[in-house]
């Protein structure tokens, strides 16, 4: 994924791509945004997208998805061969899929449109209609733009093989989450015509179905296939002879993200949020690592007592509350 996040969404000329170049997109990222000036707004949309979506699922972990942000200049946790490398590629794949589907159906660009009439029969009494995502659209631009920075290469290393699979196993997750919406139109609330559509849901839903993918991701060692030049990852466990096209990989333990240390990529949880109560991930046992917590009580300012005045305005009282912020050591 690059940086794509912080650059310009105002892509009115081809010297925009190039000097893209600073956020991370290599040669054929530059030509395919050549090509498709209006849809980088969109492809900086998903960037944003991995990004916050990353970090809402991951904040009650001690790696909470920080270094996204760092893109394109990752720490080790996300070159490594980590299964945190592993999530957030899938995610970013995915999310390139879903939101240029969904740019697709919104007519944000005349490369494509609404999503084919599918060819199963819509539930009983609807019929095919609206304008479903064009996830075909996506799938084929995410490919294209996503995987083009592990494809050119003579030899493709262990990391980017795996890229590529993590990849196509987040745009799997979502072509398999592609859902049937229907609606009824009519006078006065009446559904005389019943219509239904195909459509992607929301990168949080996407998000937390990759994120099960990451707790069960398969460890894989890179070996050389027999009597072949050609090298492919096998799983570690002897017991599990192969893994599917949408199951995560990843071939690098992850630290436990407790303490700093820059060559593994782990910024530590010194100064995170805990609960003192919680036996989770959250919780300060875990949270602190066994270092232990300090806690200060502080007033925090909230509406409250709020009443509506017909027509059409809401009124409230500022109120404090004290609340018991603890900290890691």
């Amino acid at each position: 994924m690059s940086g794509l996040r912080t650059a310009s969404e105002h892509w009115n000329r081809t010297a925009d791509c190039v000097k893209a170049k600073e956020h991370g997109l290599v040669k054929q990222q530059i030509q395919i945004c050549k090509r498709n000036m209006e849809l980088m707004p969109v492809v900086a949309h998903a960037t944003r997208q991995t990004t916050d979506v990353c970090q809402y699922l991951f904040a009650q972990y001690r790696w909470n998805c920080t270094s996204v942000r760092m893109a394109p200049k990752y720490l080790p946790d996300l070159t490594g061969g980590s299964r945190e490398q592993a999530y957030v590629h899938a995610l970013s794949a995915a999310a390139l899929a879903q939101t240029i589907s969904k740019a697709c159906t919104q007519g944000a660009t005349t490369k494509c449109s609404c999503g084919r009439i599918p060819n199963e029969a819509p539930p009983s009494e609807f019929k095919w209609g609206g304008c479903g995502d064009d996830l075909r659209f996506g799938m084929i631009f995410s490919a294209s733009f996503a995987d083009s920075p592990f494809l050119k290469r003579k030899k493709r290393s262990k990391q980017a093989m795996m890229n590529l699979h993590n990849n196509n196993a987040g745009r799997k997750i979502i072509s398999d989450s592609l859902v049937t919406d229907c609606k009824c139109h009519g006078v006065s609330g009446s559904c005389n015509i019943k219509t239904c559509w195909k459509a992607l849901p929301d990168m949080r839903t996407v998000g937390t179905k990759i994120q099960e993918r990451y707790r069960l991701a398969v460890e894989v060692v890179n070996k050389k296939v027999k009597n072949s030049k050609e090298r492919r990852f096998v799983p570690l466990m002897d017991k599990k002879t192969s893994f599917s096209e949408n199951e995560l990989i990843y071939y690098t333990k992850s630290p436990d993200y407790c303490l700093p240390d820059g060559g593994l990529g782990s910024m530590g949880t010194r100064g995170r949020e805990c609960e003192k109560t919680n036996d989770g991930s959250i919780g300060c046992q875990s949270m602190c690592c066994g270092r232990g917590f300090t806690s200060q009580v502080v007033e925090v300012k909230h509406r409250c007592e709020c009443k509506y005045f017909y027509c059409c305005y809401v009124e409230c009282k500022t109120c404090t509350k004290k609340v018991e912020i603890n900290r890691c050591r």
